[in-house]
């Protein structure tokens, strides 16, 4: 999966697309720039974060595994240095249970480590990470489900295969989840979603099949957050072809969260994902993902120096 948190400015017209708008979006109160102040939210929740806040609000992590995760990766020379929201997010992801945290932070360091392509030399300012960015959207929405689960959304901003690589592509969208479980290491969970549009064969032919693995693996076993589900849009016959290339690396347990819908299928997608948390891209009523992506990249920027390298 830079610009201005002042990029959308929401005006007291008399419009009803506009109202409508302002209802999705005011989640300040204020009426005006609330996308920002959804931003601004995240990044001051990250630098205000206590290990007291977060034991308070989460009655299934104990002080006692934290230490003793902590002390596991010290004697273990596995994430020695590790951050205590790290810490946390590992609990978190595997409810409370310290062995399987123990099994999370296995594959996060060992995957990371040996995918320097993907993990290595990745500050939001990289010419890596801004070129890859240019290619796609990858982009935090500022409203969450009824549920609470934070969206994380993906798809293609140039369809020109040639000028697609699934390693910076993969290098920006892990960046941006870590940012995001960096503000909030206990989030109830978290949806994904892809949009098929305009993606060919071509584009599953630069993936490779090394890589892939890695990356699958990450997502099914060293990622530090609740995966709820992942939806692919716009989906086309394609699909099948690309199902069948991925399914190699796919546990059924990933596919169980799989929804894929057409271009002529979005209501279903508005039961799980209501419109008021979509950008207009999709129907919903949040700016275009272009200006999400500004707000987005703010959000990053602030980051940076907080995301785990």
């Amino acid at each position: 999966m830079g610009g201005s948190r002042d990029a959308v400015d929401v005006q007291e017209v008399d419009d009803p697309e506009q109202d409508q708008f302002e209802d999705a979006v005011d989640t300040s109160g204020s009426g005006t720039d609330a996308i920002g102040c959804a931003f601004r939210d995240m990044a001051e929740a990250a630098r205000s974060w206590t290990l007291d806040g977060a034991l308070r609000d989460n009655a299934e992590i104990e002080r006692s595994q934290v230490n003793a995760l902590r002390s596991w990766c010290q004697e273990s020379e596995i994430l020695p240095d590790i951050a205590e929201p790290l810490l946390v997010a590992f609990l978190h992801c595997s409810r409370g249970d310290l062995e399987q945290a123990k099994a999370v932070v296995r594959v996060y360091e060992s995957v990371r480590s040996k995918t320097p392509e993907v993990f290595a030399d990745r500050s939001f300012h990289s010419e890596e990470v801004q070129r890859a960015k240019g290619v796609g959207y990858f982009c935090v929405l500022p409203n969450k489900t009824p549920e609470g689960y934070r969206v994380i959304v993906q798809a293609l901003r140039d369809p020109d295969p040639t000028v697609f690589v699934y390693s910076s592509s993969s290098k920006a969208q892990f960046l941006t989840m870590d940012a995001v479980v960096r503000a909030e290491p206990t989030a109830p969970g978290y949806v994904c979603v892809f949009d098929m549009n305009a993606v060919q064969m071509s584009h599953m032919w630069a993936w490779g099949i090394r890589l892939p693995r890695k990356v699958f693996r990450y997502l099914q076993e060293g990622l530090p957050l609740r995966m709820q589900r992942i939806h692919f849009l716009n989906t086309t016959p394609l699909m099948d072809r690309v199902m069948r290339m991925l399914r190699p690396f796919i546990r059924k347990e990933l596919q169980s969260i799989f929804q894929f819908h057409t271009a002529d299928d979005m209501e279903n997608l508005y039961k799980m994902i209501p419109q008021d948390c979509l950008p207009e891209n999709y129907g919903g009523f949040l700016p275009p993902l272009e200006k999400l992506q500004d707000y987005t990249d703010k959000f990053l920027a602030e980051m940076n120096n907080m995301i785990p390298t």
